[in-house]
């Protein structure tokens, strides 16, 4: 499993045509939504530097199977995740292997100290995925949408 960066011209073609590089195979909803890489590209346009703005792809063998990334640039140390498995592609650690990689990028950075994953109560695999990652659940969040999540932290050398 390896983590990819897609560059600022394949995510525009795939957020305006949805045209996929060439060289690499997709599978069915490996793909974050539109609006994750509308975000990217807004990060990117207000000059947030790659490592954070553009998703990170998950790459086995030769397939795309997810997608995991920041959600913006570093913050007082801190950093907030996103990640999504194909469901063909899940319940295989592919999340959990990703999760880990994505922080560890954090953390070698020398801006981060804390990784922050926001997560709904009922989504189980994805809880499963932080605290295997080590991740110590913080608090109950209410997000922009009203939504109630659990904000789940990994610390610098807690791992």
């Amino acid at each position: 499993m390896k983590l990819i960066q897609l560059n600022d011209i394949q995510i525009k073609m795939l957020i305006q045509s949805g045209d996929k590089p060439k060289d690499l195979t997709f599978i069915e909803r490996s793909i974050p939504p539109i609006h994750v890489l509308v975000r990217s590209m807004d990060l990117r346009h207000n000059r947030v530097d790659v490592i954070w703005a553009l998703p990170y792809f998950i790459r086995t063998h030769s397939q795309i199977i997810g997608a995991c990334g920041f959600k913006d640039a570093p913050k007082n140390s801190r950093i907030e995740i996103g990640y999504n498995v194909a469901p063909d592609a899940q319940g295989l650690g592919i999340a959990t292997s990703a999760v880990k990689q994505l922080s560890q990028i954090a953390f070698d950075s020398a801006l981060v100290d804390t990784v922050i994953a926001l997560i709904a109560s009922d989504n189980k695999a994805s809880l499963n995925v932080v605290q295997k990652n080590g991740f110590s659940f913080k608090e109950f969040i209410v997000d922009f949408d009203g939504e109630q999540l659990e904000s789940w932290e990994l610390n610098k050398g807690v791992r």
